[in-house]
């Protein structure tokens, strides 16, 4: 346990978070007045708990939806939920002090509780963007073995950023309830709130993920080029993509009306659509990579024929998933390992292939087939002629009351004819 990186990633990483998330409410709870003597109402225990029941279901959305995007060579658990902590508590921490200092310093002459738009548009893309990607570079420097494709960096940057949107919601939606049931104009405070959650937690929910995968396809793209130049521009690349598309959306936020804002709207679900697709292809081939490099372990004999088939399909996988947990929780213990052990096997041949694994590759695959030898009996490992639901076989009763056999015995055994 002591030399496994993980456990002193959470070790550091769990009381950060902590102190993080109150740093943030002992910031925002109170209530602040300014110089000229505006005050800023601070956020009530009403407020932050309505904030984070809307905030949760768009949260939880998305983290089954990247949890489900990682499904050819998943993580640890214990990874999501240290990489959405650090887009929670520590990224928004670091963040809502950056750019608290930055508005001070673009501040006009004029005192207000509002310090402009300058700040959301000028530095909190760099900021945000910049604290959200750290988590990724820790993370592939510390598992770099286990961070083999897109995908996988693709859901760790989505969980990130994910974890700073529920908490920046949860601080937005809290402002506006307390600001609509601190004013007399407002006839309905929480239909006010509710078009706010509207907008942030659905209509625009995606902005986020969008621009801090960008910095993921950056380090995706590092990862698998064997130039140098490229393992240093492109995840550079990436951060400038993700800093200017975020810079653009606030800016077009804070500038515009409603009504304008509709054409930007659609222009961003169209880039939305076209990163979905593009993740679609990127599910294909993965598919084809993984089918490929395992039919290379086939040729040499040390994998059956049907291996290949049956791992490198997305519904197959969900298939066996399926039918070994319906099977009890050896079974789909024994299928995930073997899942997830296979799987590594095909991405280091990858790696062998493409020059970015040296030679304990080979050791590491030499175990990996020893181990998939071993669990092979236990686990599931084909689909043909599975059944997802199993059918339970009873046994036959047997009845006390059954008439004597008529069959001959021996006697004093119950036959009806003597022994000879």
């Amino acid at each position: 346990m002591l030399r496994n990186p993980l456990f002193w990633l959470t070790l550091v990483l769990v009381p950060l978070s902590v102190y993080g998330l109150l740093g943030q409410y002992f910031m925002l709870h109170p209530d602040r007045e300014f110089d000229d003597g505006t005050v800023a109402l601070g956020l009530n225990h009403e407020s932050l708990r309505f904030g984070a029941y809307w905030a949760m279901w768009t949260a939880l959305a998305y983290v089954a939806l990247f949890i489900w995007l990682d499904r050819f060579r998943p993580q640890q658990p214990l990874v999501w939920l240290l990489t959405f902590l650090w887009g929670a508590c520590i990224s928004t921490w670091l963040s809502i002090h950056i750019n608290s200092w930055a508005g001070q310093a673009m501040a006009t002459t004029t005192a207000r509780a509002d310090d402009g738009t300058r700040p959301a548009i000028f530095v909190a893309p760099f900021s945000e963007e910049a604290t959200k990607a750290t988590v990724l570079f820790l993370l592939v420097i510390l598992f770099r073995a286990r961070i083999v494709s897109r995908l996988s960096i693709v859901t760790l940057s989505g969980l990130a950023a994910i974890g700073f949107a529920f908490v920046e919601n949860i601080i937005y939606y809290a402002r506006a309830l307390v600001y609509a049931t601190n004013t007399i104009e407002i006839e309905d405070p929480y239909a006010e709130v509710m078009e706010l959650v509207m907008l942030r937690g659905v209509y625009t929910s995606f902005g986020h993920p969008l621009f801090t995968m960008m910095t993921a396809f950056g380090v995706a793209v590092a990862l698998g080029a064997r130039s140098r130049i490229v393992r240093v521009v492109a995840p550079l690349a990436g951060f400038i993509l993700s800093a200017g598309g975020h810079m653009l959306f606030n800016g077009i936020a804070s500038t515009n009306s409603a009504e304008a804002l509709r054409p930007q709207w659609f222009m961003a679900l169209a880039l939305v659509a076209v990163l979905v697709a593009l993740l679609v292809l990127t599910v294909v081939a993965q598919a084809r990579l993984i089918r490929t490099r395992l039919q290379d372990f086939h040729h040499h004999g040390w994998l059956e024929e049907r291996d290949a088939v049956v791992f490198s399909g997305v519904f197959k996988r969900i298939k066996l998933h399926l039918a070994a947990l319906l099977r009890g929780p050896r079974t789909w213990w024994a299928t995930a390992v073997f899942m997830r052990r296979i799987t590594e096997l095909a991405y280091i041949q990858q790696g062998r292939l493409r020059g970015t694994v040296a030679e304990g590759g080979d050791v590491r695959a030499q175990e990996i087939i020893h181990e998939l030898d071993e669990l092979r009996p236990r686990a599931l490992t084909d689909t043909e002629g599975l059944r997802i639901v199993p059918q339970w076989r009873r046994r036959p009763k047997i009845r006390v009351d059954a008439p004597a056999p008529t069959a001959p015995g021996a006697a004093g055994l119950g036959g009806n004819w003597p022994a000879p």
